[in-house]
């Protein structure tokens, strides 16, 4: 009997041990609805972890319509300090005046400097905009941890317009920034990713990389076009340094892709990744772990819509060889949703911020926090 009741009790051990081990299942929390703060709509939303560990979540704060720029939109941000678990009230960035809103935020936060940079588009619209009257780039920055942001800096006349002195993008009709995550380099440079309207008609839209090496207080536009019918793109640095941009694909079906070894003075034809379908969306790609940092492997995460026509299906996805394929993928938000951003938290959970809806009744926008276990369905802890 007491043999028995032993077995027992072990087996009983090992079945609560196996329930333990469990993948923790995601946590969503909705950050933005419409009707919030006296706005209509909301949209767009730019993650990051900043560098004393909390989240910065923002979005466009779209008052009277859903419409992009010229629009009265306001970029607000909300702070977690608890790895997303609870959230601040809501905290200006940059508040429209008049008819001149701001839009499309890209975060990125300077380990240099500790400081946050929000990037994004004000004024005109993409397909209003000229070379003598263009859609602004501007720069917002925190020195503290996104509590509080400077005032608009217009950094247009360094990149493209009348006003800049680069022949290249002196007549370009329009730029913006693609929203989610800017990236830095190991080495410190900032960079970010513009669609470019380099002539009167559009589209298409030519991809362009921007950069700074002085933490973003002056830029300049690399002069090698990376798509010549490309769209909203972001960037990530692999293990061996060489640079891998994610490019939406207008003509929906896959995501498109190219390659840069010398620091964005060539790069490589895009090619088409054929294990990512996409509906020409806008997604994020970021850096989750490096060999060289004391991971075991080398790791990517993507999120995108998992779908070749339809905004639906919001899904991350890991890569273990540098952006070369994308095996593992899970989904997130299963119906309708949009655009998405990620970052990584300090005790390795994944962040995710998405937009959940649809053109017809708007959407709401969530984060969501969930583990490399749940991701990889136990086969991998991320370390």
């Amino acid at each position: 009997m007491k043999i028995l009741s032993g077995i027992l009790l072990a087996a009983l051990v090992l079945g609560c041990g196996g329930c333990a081990g469990a993948p923790e299942e995601p946590v969503s929390t909705l950050l933005f609805a419409p009707g919030d703060g006296g706005s209509k709509y909301y949209r767009i939303p730019a993650l990051v972890t900043a560098d004393d560990g909390s989240l910065v979540a923002v979005a466009d704060r779209r008052l009277e319509s859903m419409g992009d720029l010229p629009n009265k939109i306001d970029l607000v941000a909300r702070r977690s300090t608890d790895g997303g678990r609870t959230w601040s009230s809501v905290i200006p960035i940059a508040e429209h005046r008049g008819d001149c809103g701001y839009g499309d935020a890209a975060l990125v936060s300077d380990a240099r400097s500790g400081e946050l940079l929000c990037i994004f588009a004000s004024g005109r619209g993409l397909w209003e905009s000229t070379p003598e009257a263009p859609i602004d780039i501007n720069v917002c920055r925190s020195g503290d941890f996104g509590q509080t942001w400077s005032a608009p800096e217009c950094i247009t006349p360094q990149l493209w317009g009348a006003a800049c002195a680069n022949p290249l993008s002196r007549g370009w009709y329009g730029a913006f920034a693609a929203s989610g995550r800017a990236l830095q380099l190991r080495d410190g440079t900032l960079l970010f990713v513009v669609a470019a309207r380099t002539g009167r008609e559009a589209p298409p839209l030519v991809n362009y990389v921007c950069m700074s090496e002085d933490g973003g207080r002056s830029w300049r536009l690399l002069p090698t076009p990376v798509d010549m019918n490309g769209d909203e793109a972001k960037l990530v640095e692999r293990a061996d340094g060489s640079w891998l941009m994610s490019i939406r694909n207008p003509a929906k079906g896959r995501r498109k892709y190219a390659l840069s070894a010398d620091r964005g003075a060539t790069w490589s034809e895009p090619q088409r990744w054929e294990d990512m379908p996409s509906p020409a969306c806008n997604g994020d790609i970021v850096r989750y772990t490096l060999r060289v940092e004391g991971a075991r492997r080398n790791r990517m995460l993507h999120s995108i819509p998992l779908d070749s026509v339809e905004r639906r299906n919001v899904s991350v996805l890991l890569s273990y060889d540098e952006g070369c394929t994308w095996p593992v993928r899970r989904s997130v938000w299963s119906g309708d949703a949009g655009y998405s951003s990620l970052t990584v938290l300090p005790d390795g959970d994944i962040g995710l911020l998405t937009e959940v809806g649809n053109w017809e009744r708007g959407f709401e926008i969530y984060f969501t926090r969930l583990t490399p276990e749940w991701l990889t369905r136990g086969e991998d802890d991320g370390r």
